[in-house]
């Protein structure tokens, strides 16, 4: 219990102090090492911990499997994953809802998107976590018309869609260019009182739509029409369809508006300067970029392992 709570609460070196002192290792706690080495997003660790565990001799159960298999999804093991799938028919957990649900997410992680789905037609009951699944495979990996596809037989199953569903599908509408489809799921979910409401990056994901497309102006409307106070989230989405689209007076309109609510946003002033230096403004954008100077605001710098 105590090697989970560690690793539940991102404490490596905790976790890692607590692990090595581990003396009695039986399938309880090789349980409990391998599902926090799969919290802390230690893939590989957790791999070399359930080597070391079938190598004892150590039997392994459904919660070892729903670990593992997890565990090659945070690494995108896809060799691994086929390998995992194969003793998990041979142990015979392969009809396992659950089990099903984490090969599913698995290979869609993966970029799989033909074994997902040949997991997820092979199942005879299906959940939310099943369809989220394959959905979320889908959008991640450009098989946006997939996802609308897959979205569109769900809705036609006892499944009810949850606010990462219709996150998902929004997304996949934004890169398919599917503007009425995506208008159609937004307004779906907010006017079914069935369905959980909308937040915040559902309303940044319609902007993003529409702003992607070059509707910038039904954009802003969207945005003023609200009923919740839009983040800056929101706001964001607009400012970069701008910069895109070089649509300056759009982007002054709505940068005055996020600057009197968040001043200290760092990224409000780069979106800005850009959309003046993508319309040739540059003296306005060297203005913003003074103005943050000054105000004592700076953009925290990128950095890569490359």
């Amino acid at each position: 219990l105590q090697i989970l709570t560690y690793s539940r609460c991102d404490s490596s070196l905790d976790f890692q102090n607590v692990y090595s002192s581990v003396r009695t290792r039986n399938q309880i706690s090789w349980n409990a090492i391998i599902a926090g080495f799969c919290n802390l997003g230690s893939g590989e660790q957790a791999l070399k911990c359930f080597s070391e565990m079938r190598q004892a001799g150590i039997d392994i159960d459904y919660f070892t499997i729903t670990s593992i298999v997890g565990a090659i999804g945070v690494i995108s093991g896809f060799k691994e994953g086929k390998q995992m799938h194969a003793l998990i028919f041979k142990i015979g957990y392969d009809s396992n809802v659950f089990v099903q649900n984490r090969l599913v997410f698995m290979y869609a992680i993966c970029g799989a998107i033909n074994d997902a789905n040949k997991v997820f037609s092979s199942m005879d009951e299906r959940d939310l976590v099943s369809w989220n699944s394959l959905l979320l495979g889908c959008a991640h990996h450009g098989y946006s018309r997939e996802a609308v596809q897959l979205f569109e037989q769900m809705q036609k199953t006892e499944i009810k869609p949850d606010g990462t569903t219709f996150l998902v599908v929004l997304s996949a509408c934004c890169h398919a260019g599917f503007i009425d489809k995506g208008l159609q799921y937004f307004y779906l979910m907010r006017n079914d009182a069935s369905l959980e409401p909308p937040r915040a990056e559902h309303y940044t994901a319609i902007v993003g739509l529409l702003g992607r497309a070059g509707f910038l102006n039904e954009a802003e409307s969207f945005i003023n029409s609200m009923s919740r106070n839009p983040g800056p989230s929101v706001y964001k989405a607009l400012l970069s369809a701008c910069q895109v689209h070089g649509n300056r007076e759009i982007a002054v309109r709505s940068a005055k508006r996020v600057l009197d609510l968040w001043p200290n946003d760092p990224a409000i002033y780069v979106l800005l300067s850009n959309v003046s230096k993508a319309t040739d403004c540059w003296d306005d954008a060297g203005d913003i970029r003074t103005l943050m100077y000054n105000r004592g605001i700076r953009k925290k710098p990128g950095y890569s392992w490359v």
